[in-house]
């Protein structure tokens, strides 16, 4: 009996909110939020000269128009930006040179910084006080990897002690859940929950120091997988 009850309900809400929906619910949305990283993104790999982002911040301008109630063809412009894990490269030099204490080493870094300009599909339900949109976007994506210099007392160094800045760019996909809330006439609330995923090819100058002090530089291609999970809010203009 419950059971008949609770899909009566859900069929009378999806009746309301079909009934409800706006004609066409285009919109544009000023957000800003944090970015987590995901995966490979987070963790320390290549020795040190890539991943280990950390948790940063995130802006977007995001619109779409709408061919009907339901499906709008829209476009997402923006950029997240991760600061670096100095304490988790430390760890990392320290399991690969013993002779390295944190006491007595230091990292400098810059932040990885990601733009994207994506389009794709919406699929929104709701009312005129509350829309709920999908989307599943793609286009391009360019990372700028940081700059990394290391400074320890290790006597070896057979780890890369220097990586210069550079910038990749490949497709990137972002997909999510966004909720609108009105506040007032066409003015709303939105709240943002969204993925993003893109896979970069690097190719930069890594300096490293070989066991009697000399500096080698090579040029070999890092590749690096940049995930996050982004969440946010922001105004909306429904319309």
């Amino acid at each position: 009996m419950k059971t008949k009850i609770s899909l009566l309900t859900i069929a009378l809400f999806c009746l309301f909110t079909v009934n409800a929906q706006l004609n066409k619910p285009h919109f544009i949305s000023l957000n800003v939020g944090t970015s987590i990283p995901l995966s490979d993104y987070k963790e320390v790999k290549d020795q040190v000269i890539s991943g280990g982002a950390k948790n940063g911040f995130s802006y977007s301008i995001e619109g779409a128009a709408y061919l009907n109630k339901f499906l709008g063809i829209g476009a997402n412009i923006g950029l997240f930006n991760n600061g670096v894990d100095n304490d988790a490269l430390l760890s990392e030099l320290e399991a690969i040179d013993n002779t390295i204490n944190k006491n007595n080493s230091s990292i400098n870094t810059d932040d990885w910084i990601n733009g994207y300009a994506m389009v794709g599909p919406y699929l929104s339900f709701g009312s005129e006080k509350f829309v709920m949109d999908l989307k599943f976007l793609a286009g391009l994506m360019s990372t700028k990897k940081p700059v990394v210099n290391i400074n320890t007392s290790s006597s070896s160094a057979t780890f890369p002690t220097s990586a210069e800045e550079v910038v990749a760019s490949n497709i990137g996909f972002n997909y999510g859940l966004h909720f609108r809330i009105k506040i007032v006439s066409k003015l709303g609330l939105r709240i943002n929950a969204e993925q993003f995923s893109s896979q970069q090819e690097f190719k930069g100058k890594i300096e490293t120091k070989d066991s009697i002090g000399n500096i080698v530089t090579t040029e070999p291609i890092i590749k690096q997988q940049i995930s996050t999970f982004n969440l946010g809010a922001g105004l909306v203009l429904t319309f």
